[in-house]
């Protein structure tokens, strides 16, 4: 999934961190301009993010993950600490990096800083990834190179606090998948409206082919010859009739029975197959309004304890 992010074009990735159109072209740092972040105005802080952040994203194409971190966080705490957008991107180049730790915090302050953005689902992914793979557990086997600022800023001063919980990050991605499992149509769903639709016309066919039947019986009731049963021994006139007694007739009856057979059978199973997925969609609506609202108290966890003067038992309690 990460690839597809490095595969983006760097004007989309510009946009996406500096919230600029896709068609804006990167303007070069104003000549002179001072190194020291204190000094700068926020125009020229900009363009320094904006330089840096076509480097990041340069090396993040060539494959360089580890100083196309390095850029991000230089463009993110030195020039640019209000655009937490870029918090998404240092979690891409650190986790390409292999610093689950890094990346795991990254991407957890753009959920907690940026609301609306068409990559948090990514970024919940991500997070979610991470804490069950268990990386983020591990030291880190890369280290990202020095800025170039001959001030920088500590990560610590300029980083914001996370607020979100690993387990209130995993409700909101279990919401959204169930919120899009219920947008689907279930498969009984469309089961059941494909053979119903295929029965009810094998039923109109078998309708349609009765009435062929008959129209052919009065034909040959009409051109049968004297005689005890209407009709003589085999014998006929013209061999379109004889086609039409001894052919024609007896397979549109058989069509008739198949079609009002088969179609009958998927006609019924097809109404069943309905009934059956609406009303277990139904259930899965009002299991899952239900979980949203509610909010009663839930033991969420229990155990031994140790108190002063002997040991006791503890619980976990989630309201």
């Amino acid at each position: 999934m990460m690839q597809s992010v490095v595969a983006r074009p760097l004007s989309l990735l510009l946009a996406t961190a500096l919230c600029l159109p896709t068609t804006t072209v990167l303007a070069a740092p104003a000549p002179g301009a001072p190194a020291d972040p204190s000094t700068m105005t926020p125009e020229q802080k900009l363009e320094k993010a904006k330089q840096l952040f076509g480097e990041g994203n340069a090396a993040l194409e060539a494959g360089d993950a580890v100083t196309a971190l390095g850029k991000f966080e230089d463009a993110y705490n030195n020039y640019t600490p209000e655009r937490h957008k870029f918090n998404f991107n240092i979690g891409v180049a650190a986790h390409l990096a292999g610093d689950c730790v890094k990346a795991k915090a990254a991407f957890q302050r753009f959920l907690d800083l940026v609301p609306e953005d068409p990559n948090r689902g990514e970024a919940q992914l991500k997070v979610l990834e991470i804490d069950r793979s268990g990386c983020a557990n591990v030291a880190p086997t890369t280290t990202t190179p020095p800025t170039t600022t001959t001030s920088p800023v500590d990560d610590e001063d300029d980083a914001p606090i996370l607020s979100s919980r690993r387990s209130e990050r995993e409700d909101v991605i279990d919401r959204e998948r169930t919120t899009a499992d219920l947008k689907r149509t279930p498969p009984l769903v469309i089961a059941g409206a494909v053979l119903t639709g295929v029965g009810g016309l094998a039923v109109i066919g078998g309708a349609v082919s009765i009435g062929l039947a008959n129209k052919k019986a009065n034909d040959l009731a009409g051109l049968a010859s004297p005689g005890p049963t209407g009709f003589p021994s085999g014998n006929y006139a013209e061999d379109d009739v004889f086609n039409l007694d001894r052919n024609e007739l007896p397979a549109n009856n058989v069509a008739t029975v198949v079609l009002f057979t088969a179609g009958g059978a998927m006609l019924v199973t097809g109404i069943a197959l309905l009934a059956v997925g609406l009303s277990k969609r139904k259930k899965e609506k009002k299991a899952a309004g239900m979980a949203a609202n509610d909010r009663r108290p839930r033991l969420v966890g229990a155990g031994p304890s140790v108190l002063r003067g002997g040991a006791g038992a503890g619980a976990t309690i989630k309201f």
